[in-house]
């Protein structure tokens, strides 16, 4: 699997599960979920398939940040923000950078068509699935800009277990920062 936990340990008071996502292009990177006072048993962490990840990106149909979401390896490198994940990522398994945060939706859309001079009103009836970022959508970029196949996000509960059932690698579950608290990842 190209994503895989490593460890679970405290650091600054505070315990941070940490993972190695491997990369087409160069060595691994780390990126870590870290309890906080309040919601840990309704932060979920998805392993997402990185296609899937992206088609349901760019399934979103409020086109939230599309220009990015369509974009591609050449240019999200030219992202004004793109430095910054290059800078983030540097750090290694010292200081791994946070898991972005998703939110997934399902939703029913109603278009309406019309033939000739407004005669033979057609409506279409469709159910989208999709995803759109609550933060991170430049580590993520950078990521996918790496050749990253999969990687963790975080997600609300219960949008995570929708998530994990339409985007997850094969062969992973979702778990909350409750289960990192209390050692039961590992």
């Amino acid at each position: 699997m190209a994503v895989s936990l490593i460890t679970i340990e405290k650091r600054y008071g505070t315990r941070m599960a940490i993972f190695s996502v491997s990369l087409a292009d160069r060595e691994p990177v780390f990126m870590s979920v870290a309890e906080t006072p309040y919601e840990n048993e309704n932060r979920g962490v998805v392993m997402v398939d990185a296609r899937k990840f992206l088609k349901l990106w760019r399934a979103d149909p409020y086109q939230t940040h599309q220009e990015i979401a369509r974009g591609n390896p050449r240019t999200w490198r030219q992202d004004r923000k793109f430095k910054d994940a290059v800078d983030g990522f540097s750090y290694g398994f010292t200081n791994p950078v946070p898991l972005a945060q998703v939110g997934y939706s399902e939703v029913k859309l109603l278009s309406v068509s019309y033939q000739f001079l407004r005669f033979g009103r057609k409506e279409h009836r469709r159910h989208v699935r999709y995803l759109s970022f609550i933060n991170g959508i430049t580590r993520t970029i950078w990521l996918l800009s790496h050749g990253c196949e999969a990687f963790p996000v975080e997600c609300r509960l219960p949008e995570a277990g929708h998530l994990h059932r339409a985007a997850s690698v094969a062969g992973t579950r979702v778990f909350t920062v409750r289960d990192v608290q209390d050692g039961l990842i590992l």
